[in-house]
C-alpha cells in the first residue's frame, strides 16, 4: 500500500487497485481488492454507505480498510491495524490495550509515509496528524468510543485526480 503524497490516492499494489477521492462505487466493485476482500456494507440511511473489508497485509501489519461512500462516490476512509492479541470483545478490552493499538497505528503510519506527524495533540483525546495539500491522514484514540482508528480525510476543494 502506498499513499500518493501529491493527491492522496492509495495504491493497493497486490490487487492492482487505486483508491481516490470521488472514485465511483461501481469502479471499486470491479477491482480484485473488492472481489477478494469485501466483507460487508452498512447503509447509514443519510446518503452515506460504509464498505468493510477483511484484513490485508501491508508492510508486515494486518490492516482493515473501511471505505465511506457518499451516494456512489468515495468520500473518506478509515483503517486500523490488527493483531491476534487485540481485544475480541468487552471482556478482553482494557484502555491499556487500546492505547497500544493507538501507538501501533502511529508506528504504521510513520513507516508507511516515511515522515513524522505534522502535529500531535493530547487533548481532548490523543491524536497524530499528517497534513498534506489535499487533506489529512490521522490517527486517534477516542476514550468516548473506547477505540483507536486511523483515517484519511480529503479537503473538499482538493480532490485527487483520476
Amino acid at each position: 500500500m502506498l499513499i500518493n503524497s501529491e493527491n492522496g490516492s492509495i495504491e493497493l499494489e497486490p490487487f492492482a487497485t487505486r483508491l481516490y477521492k470521488g472514485m465511483p462505487l461501481n469502479q471499486l466493485k470491479e477491482t480484485d481488492f473488492y472481489k477478494v476482500n469485501y466483507h460487508n456494507m452498512w447503509n447509514v440511511k443519510t446518503g452515506y454507505f460504509w464498505y468493510y473489508f477483511k484484513t490485508t497485509e501491508v508492510k508486515g501489519y494486518q490492516l482493515y480498510l473501511s471505505l465511506c461512500f457518499f451516494e456512489d462516490r468515495l468520500h473518506s476512509l478509515h483503517m486500523n491495524t490488527w493483531e491476534s492479541s487485540d481485544a475480541k470483545d468487552w471482556n478482553g478490552w482494557t484502555e491499556e490495550k487500546e492505547i497500544q493499538v493507538f501507538h501501533r497505528n502511529n508506528r504504521f503510519l510513520t513507516l508507511l509515509l516515511g515522515i513524522s506527524p505534522t502535529w500531535k495533540r493530547k487533548t481532548p483525546y490523543p491524536g497524530v496528524f499528517f497534513r498534506f495539500s489535499w487533506g489529512n491522514i490521522w490517527s486517534v484514540y477516542d476514550p468516548r468510543s473506547a477505540s483507536s482508528l486511523m483515517g484519511i480525510s480529503y479537503d473538499e476543494k482538493n480532490i485527487a485526480k483520476n
